[in-house]
């Protein structure tokens, strides 16, 4: 059985530390007295497990006691996604005192269900052809500003080499249409830009929006060949984030905003680390933005290597993140920052930066020819005509995904255009033998509540033994196979339809001397398959 480790401080009596390490561990699984659990199978399939009580040292004989809990829960509790995970690591304690997350031990069976960042470090380094040095970044604001007076500021950032523009996190058009305007606009002023300097600056928008007009904005921004966007995963929500990410070809970039809640108090919440770096990257966040040291809010050093540090770490097979502090930087203190962050950071300058409105385009390089000279190994692409390049290059999509198309067109030998077919499943945990699945609909952006796939089994193969909640609707196409569903046997042939109910063990063999395949239809958010 794999575990999640979970690691607390707990701030409390000596006397006090081992019940409240046994309460945490009953809280956050079954939420019942530890006499109530009479199932000793219960006991090992689901209770938290305390392994080990270790004192922290006291400065002085006034300070409270503290000790670094470690509890082991079951993986399988987590299984269902990122909500499952956050609810177990801190969900009902996140009410109580003195109780804060410090570390997290992830099996590699359970991150693999995760993509993480869409782009990361060195996809984005690539799109924007930029190497060996951090990216300078600026935020499109005040609040207030017009949409045309935005764009003019996003034009002279990217005319003056600039990487990287964002709107600020408070810019939220109330209308579609407005929003839509002033990204148009400053899009265009981005390219623009990049234009007159030769090299390639990428808008981020703020996708930000009632929850049910979200997608519609993705949507939009992916028609209009944006590359990223900024988000705010504390007020979107977590498991949002990881849904758009995994659905739209996007960089996402975080914002921290309401999040402080989690680091005020040291003594509860969690590590900003663990909050901004692991679980943003596992949202599918390509750069977490956090409030860089000697800023207007209380950071301290040590909070900002850990968030670099959880951003940039190897977490399974997940891309790497981009740390980006933001404020407290100034063209004096650059040097500073160049040895305290290193060349995998963004350097999110706003004031020191823009406070030169009457020549922002002079401002830019001036910061960006610092940065070189800090940096002076580094390599910054150019091109004669970065409109083809932006609109040319195309974000690497997580495996198992396509391009967004209209008309996916039918090819001979049972393929379709622009649909490469992938393995069928990325590990043997539940056997299966000889079978290839193409993602037709659902995978690439397109707005739907299913997922279109064609199946293939080659003679002699078979699908997974598996059962999961979600339904399925298979549809025959080519040649002849079985379905065993619920113990029952059907022949299927081409235009052949079955319908397999939820939690139904099934089964697809092929025991003809020809390809058997079908089309097969699920919930575009579904379950993972379990053992019969």
């Amino acid at each position: 059985m794999d575990f999640i480790a979970a690691t607390y401080r707990l701030t409390c009596p000596g006397t006090e530390v081992e019940r409240l390490s046994r309460d945490i561990a009953l809280e956050q699984t079954v939420e019942v007295p530890d006499a109530l659990i009479a199932c000793e199978a219960l006991r090992e399939a689901v209770v938290g497990r305390v392994i080990s009580i270790t004192p922290r040292p006291q400065p002085d004989s006034d300070s409270a006691e503290q000790f670094d809990v470690r509890i082991d829960y079951p993986a399988d509790l987590a299984q269902s996604g990122l909500s499952a995970l956050l609810n177990l690591i801190y969900g009902n304690i996140s009410l109580k005192q003195r109780i804060r997350l410090r570390g997290l031990q992830l099996p590699a069976s359970l991150l693999s269900h995760y993509r993480g960042p869409n782009l990361g470090v060195a996809g984005l380094r690539q799109t924007l052809g930029v190497f060996g040095r951090p990216l300078l970044a600026t935020a499109l604001k005040p609040r207030g500003s017009t949409a045309e007076q935005l764009a003019v500021r996003a034009r002279a950032f990217a005319a003056g080499g600039g990487d990287l523009v964002k709107d600020d996190h408070n810019l939220a058009d109330v209308s579609f249409d407005d929003y839509c305007r002033r990204v148009k606009l400053c899009q265009q002023g981005v390219l623009d830009g990049s234009q007159e300097s030769g090299r390639t600056c990428l808008y981020f928008p703020n996708l930000a929006a009632p929850m049910g007009d979200l997608e519609r904005r993705a949507e939009f921004l992916v028609r209009q060949g944006i590359r990223g966007v900024l988000i705010a995963p504390m007020i979107v929500g977590l498991d949002q984030v990881r849904y758009l990410a995994h659905k739209y070809p996007l960089s996402f970039m975080a914002h921290p905003t309401f999040a402080g809640a989690y680091f005020h108090d040291a003594t509860h919440g969690m590590e900003p680390g663990l909050l901004l770096g692991t679980l943003f990257r596992m949202a599918g966040c390509d750069a977490t933005v956090y409030p860089n040291l000697g800023g207007r809010f209380s950071f301290t050093a040590a909070d900002c290597r850990q968030i670099d540090e959880h951003s940039l770490a190897p977490l399974g097979e997940l891309r790497s993140a981009w740390p980006a502090p933001a404020g407290g930087m100034s063209y004096e203190n650059l040097g500073q920052m160049a040895s305290d962050r290193g060349e995998d950071s963004i350097f999110l300058i706003g004031g020191a930066l823009l406070g030169d409105s009457a020549d922002l385009k002079a401002s830019t390089a001036r910061f960006l020819d610092r940065i070189v000279e800090l940096f002076p190994r580094s390599i910054s692409t150019s091109s004669s005509n970065v409109n083809d390049v932006v609109s040319a290059c195309e974000l690497p999509a997580p495996p198992g995904t396509q391009r967004l198309l209209e008309h996916v067109r039918f090819v001979q030998g049972f393929r379709w255009d622009g649909r490469d077919p992938v393995p069928y499943k990325p590990s043997d945990e539940l056997p299966f033998r000889d079978v290839s699945r193409t993602e037709l609909i659902g995978t690439a952006g397109e707005k739907t509540a299913f997922d279109l796939r064609y199946f293939e089994i080659g003679p002699g193969g078979h699908s997974s033994l598996e059962k999961h909640v979600h339904t399925h609707v298979v549809i025959g196409t080519r040649g002849e196979g079985t379905l065993v569903s619920g113990g029952k046997s059907v022949t299927i042939k081409p235009f052949d339809v079955a319908y397999v109910p939820p939690l139904q063990v099934h089964q697809l063999t092929n025991a003809s001397s020809e390809p058997f395949g079908f089309f097969c239809i699920v919930d575009h958010e579904r379950d993972r398959p379990q053992q019969p």
